[in-house]
C-alpha cells in the first residue's frame, strides 16, 4: 500500500527525471557540433591590391633603382585556431623600375618581378562586419627584371629581403562560408647590405591596400 510519503516521493522522482531529459535535450540541440563544424576551419583567401613602394639602392650592382605603383596579387591558405588562424601566404606584383647609374641605360624602362613568401597569422572571423589584424613574415624576392637594359649575370641574381608585414582592415561575412576583406597593409623589406656606404639603408618601406575574399571549406567560424 502506497503512502502519502511514498507518494510525494514519486512526483519528486518524476519532477527530476523531466528536467533531466529537458537538460539532455537541449544540450544535445545546443551543443553537439556537427560533422563538418568539428573540424578546423581551413580558409582560402585570393585580395587584389595596389602596392605603393619605396626606391631602392642596389649596392650588389652600383645602381639606384626607381619603383612605380603596382598591382600585387596574393593567396592565403589558413587553419583557424580559438584565437584567430595561421597560414601561408603567396603574393606576386610586376613592379614599374627604370634603374640609374652603374651599367644603366640612360632613360631606362622596365618591369621586375616582387614575389612575396610569408607566414601569417589573423585575428578570428566573427559573423557580420568584423575588426581584422594580421601579422606576416617570410621572404620577398626581386627577379625577373624585363626591359631596355641589358643585365650581366650578376645584375639579373634575384635579390632577397627579409619581409614583416602588419596589416589592419575590417571584414564583412556573406552568409556561412564567404567574407569581403578590406585591408591596409605596412610592410618592411631588409634586403642585402653588400655595397652599401654609411648612410645608405638597406629597407624600403611598403604600402599595400588590397580587397579581397575570403572562403571557408571546412568547419565553423
Amino acid at each position: 500500500m502506497r503512502t502519502p510519503r511514498t507518494r510525494r516521493c514519486d512526483r519528486r522522482l518524476a519532477i527530476a527525471l523531466g528536467l533531466l531529459a529537458a537538460a539532455t535535450a537541449e544540450a544535445q540541440l545546443i551543443k553537439v557540433p556537427t560533422e563538418a563544424d568539428a573540424r578546423r576551419p581551413i580558409t582560402l583567401s585570393a585580395s587584389l591590391g595596389i602596392l605603393q613602394t619605396q626606391s631602392r639602392y642596389d649596392g650588389q650592382s652600383g645602381v639606384s633603382w626607381y619603383l612605380g605603383e603596382a598591382v600585387q596579387r596574393r593567396v592565403t591558405l589558413d587553419v583557424g585556431l580559438r584565437g584567430g588562424a595561421f597560414g601561408v601566404s603567396y603574393g606576386q606584383s610586376a613592379v614599374p623600375i627604370s634603374r640609374d647609374g652603374g651599367s644603366a641605360v640612360p632613360g631606362s624602362d622596365g618591369h621586375i618581378q616582387l614575389r612575396n613568401y610569408l607566414v601569417s597569422f589573423r585575428s578570428r572571423e566573427t559573423e557580420g562586419a568584423h575588426q581584422i589584424v594580421e601579422l606576416a613574415g617570410g621572404l620577398s624576392r626581386w627577379a625577373d627584371y624585363r626591359g631596355t637594359d641589358p643585365l650581366t649575370p650578376e645584375e639579373a641574381r634575384p635579390r632577397d629581403a627579409v619581409t614583416l608585414v602588419v596589416g589592419y582592415g575590417f571584414g564583412f561575412t556573406l552568409g556561412r562560408r564567404a567574407a569581403l576583406t578590406l585591408i591596409q597593409d605596412y610592410a618592411t623589406l631588409w634586403g642585402s647590405g653588400e655595397g652599401l656606404s654609411a648612410g645608405q639603408t638597406r629597407s624600403v618601406r611598403q604600402y599595400i591596400t588590397r580587397v579581397g575574399l575570403r572562403y571557408r571549406f571546412t568547419g565553423d567560424r
